[in-house]
């Protein structure tokens, strides 16, 4: 949101809140002065007829009453701030929310524009004959499939982002080794990591993990996650996929050496449309749903994700999965 606007609700909210509670404190306390006066009037005339005792139980009574009045006036108040408090925070995170799907239009439309430009370009111009170096056309074939594997790796997380939202996300959990799946994931993302020049190290501890998993969901979650490493691996281009077995858990560990992320960022990061704020070396393109998507793979499996530094530097993200116990 805008700050001037923000500065500018505030006061508002503040104003709305502290003008009600001056007149109520003010009305209360004009009422409180005007009954003492008519209680020490009321006692002079009859001044001869009262105790001690009695005029002191009438001023109790009536500083008690006023004491009963005092605390609802700033219950009433406490309720009515509260309740503004509550709406006050709900709109901000509409408003939010609103930002971030604005922002989220512009970089799908972005993200789109971007491989499909490349298509274009490259298809036109071995259309057109311009390129008649084998080698050459070879090489933009090469670019045209690989562009066109990043422009359908875009619409299927958009797809299944949307299916989450409408809450149609459904699973095949079946029963699963978890190698194939990581292998696939690899084959998947290798062109990309040869073209930018990056070593992909599988390690894997002597173990074969099986779990009850949509093989294709969790393949999609691991890749998201090579993804996500290349993007913030800054000069670094070594990326590490581990697997490992911990007492009834499989995890993998996709491990880089890049920046890194904020430990304020960390929560944060798995958030809808949510990116790292832009750092030197580092590819922010996309449109902030990898990561969402991993989470809510690994909560549908039954497992979770995390993220911890790897020193001196880098990420380790890892997905803890469940392993299926072996009869």
């Amino acid at each position: 949101m805008d700050s001037t606007a923000t500065r500018r609700r505030v006061t508002i909210f503040l104003i709305s809140v502290l003008i009600p509670a001056a007149v109520l404190t003010g009305l209360a306390i004009q009422l409180y002065r005007q009954q003492q006066k008519l209680i020490e009037q009321e006692l002079e005339k009859q001044h001869d007829a009262h105790t001690a005792e009695q005029i002191h139980s009438v001023y109790r009574e009536s500083n008690l009453r006023f004491a009963f009045y005092g605390c609802a006036v700033v219950l009433a108040l406490s309720v009515t701030l509260f309740c503004r408090y509550v709406v006050w925070q709900d709109y901000r995170r509409d408003s939010e929310l609103a930002d971030l799907r604005s922002q989220f239009v512009s970089h799908v439309s972005h993200e789109l524009r971007t491989p499909l430009t490349s298509i274009q370009m490259f298809a036109e111009t071995l259309a057109l004959g311009r390129v008649q170096d084998p080698e050459k056309q070879r090489g933009y074939l090469e670019t045209i499939a690989r562009e066109s594997e990043r422009l359908a790796r875009l619409v299927d997380q958009v797809l299944a982002f949307s299916k989450i939202e409408q809450g149609r996300s459904d699973y095949r959990l079946q029963l699963t080794p978890l190698t194939p799946i990581l292998e696939a994931a690899s084959r998947a993302i290798e062109p990309s990591l040869a073209q930018q020049g990056f070593t992909l190290r599988r390690i894997y501890s002597g173990c074969a993990p099986t779990v009850r998993a949509d093989a294709d969901a969790l393949e999609q979650a691991v890749l998201n996650l090579l993804i996500n490493a290349m993007k913030y691996s800054n000069d670094s281009r070594i990326i590490e996929l581990h697997m490992r077995q911990s007492g009834s858990d499989a995890i993998v560990e996709v491990i880089d050496q890049g920046i890194g992320v904020p430990a304020e960022y960390r929560e944060r990061i798995f958030e809808k449309f949510f990116r790292v704020p832009a750092a030197d070396g580092a590819d922010t393109s996309g449109v902030g749903l990898g990561l969402t998507l991993v989470q809510h793979i690994a909560a549908a499996h039954g497992g979770r994700v995390e993220v911890r530094g790897n020193l001196p530097a880098g990420s380790v993200f890892s997905l803890i999965l469940p392993m299926e116990q072996q009869a």
